[in-house]
């Protein structure tokens, strides 16, 4: 699960909103952030005690993050940011997630734009990022949720680490200034993608009949995943799904949206991740709670954390300049 050193707030402030709806909706986070802690202090042992690491939210995008007491102190250079997407890069949307486990609150509560809350931090020598986003809606905006995803990735949201990280914690010659410099990156959130070319009518009866396959061939982002070369989340993983779509639901029941619209199921909600080697599923999963129109979805996953020995890395350091100084020294020799 989660992570480091000291219980921090938001690390940035949002645009200013109407006293009362910033009121309602900061209290909303305050209730959710609460009854997560109850939830955890609960119904886990006091051997296995988790603290705060991290809150941060925009408009409706809610992030909350809890680490593990015994690693909190191995934990350092925690930095958060946020990526708006919506009414051209003005405003937030929304989306909630428990790091891991989205937890929804009622749809008319939110306003709905895009964008992403992104936290990254150093535990022990290994960097990890993850981020929390709500792409653009809608059954025909496949494209909009593209670039939407491509902003985000390839957006410089984060501060470069500082000067004296190890060597090797971030990939690819980054700094830690995007999220994909990181060698662990989790991405999760109302990713909106759709079922393409099928009325709602057979999805619905596909979903009845537990025929999840034939759902999934039509699947966007599966589907741009194997078809589309540029799509940004080509390397991501996600696990198998093997539960029915988690979008749209009647509030309260388990009914797919009757409304006048009737929106087709989808799989909207989701979790990708990314650092081959490095981190790997374990459980994927929907969940039956009934307060929202998505059903909630969480990721189980292991991850793989380095730690470096600085003195071995300093002596293997110099043995390799050594023996490349002497290879230089061949070449030379051999073209005289």
């Amino acid at each position: 699960m989660n992570h480091a050193n000291l219980p921090t707030e938001s690390f940035f402030k949002s645009k200013k909103k109407a006293p009362d709806e910033q009121e309602h909706m900061s209290h909303q986070y305050r209730a959710w952030r609460d009854h997560i802690s109850r939830c955890i202090e609960d119904f886990l042992s006091a051997d296995h005690s988790y603290a705060l690491l991290h809150t941060s939210s925009m408009v409706g995008l809610f992030s909350c993050i809890f680490v593990k007491t015994s690693i909190r102190g191995r934990i350092k250079q925690v930095h958060a940011s946020e990526i708006k997407r919506g009414m051209g890069g003005l405003h937030g949307n929304k989306v909630r997630t428990l790091l891991l486990c989205r937890v929804d609150s009622k749809p008319s509560d939110f306003l709905f734009f895009q964008g992403a809350l992104v936290i990254r931090m150093i535990l022990d020598d290994s960097s990890v990022c993850m981020v929390n986003c709500h792409l653009a809606a809608g059954q025909t905006q496949t494209l909009s949720r593209h670039a939407d995803i491509a902003a985000i990735l390839e957006s410089i949201c984060l501060p470069q680490a500082a000067s004296n990280y190890t060597p090797g914690t971030f990939v690819g010659g980054g700094d830690g200034s995007m999220i994909l410099d990181h060698e662990i990156s989790i991405l999760n959130g109302d990713l909106n993608y759709r079922i393409d070319a099928m009325p709602r009518d057979t999805v619905v009866r596909a979903v009845k009949e537990r025929n999840l396959t034939k759902l999934l061939e039509r699947d966007q982002l599966l589907v741009s995943r194997r078809k589309n070369m540029g799509f940004r989340l080509r390397f991501f993983q996600e696990m198998p799904i093997t539960f029915a779509p988690t979008y749209k639901y009647n509030v309260g029941t388990d009914d797919y949206d009757s409304s006048e619209k009737k929106r087709a199921p989808a799989w909207c909600d989701r979790v990708l991740y990314k650092g081959v080697g490095r981190i790997k599923g374990e459980e994927y999963r929907r969940w039956e709670v009934r307060v929202s129109d998505h059903r909630p979805v969480s990721a189980r996953l292991r991850m793989r954390i380095k730690k470096v020995n600085e003195q071995k890395r300093k002596q293997v350091w110099k043995g390799m300049e050594r023996d490349f100084q002497l290879y230089q020294d061949k070449v030379a020799a051999d073209t005289k």
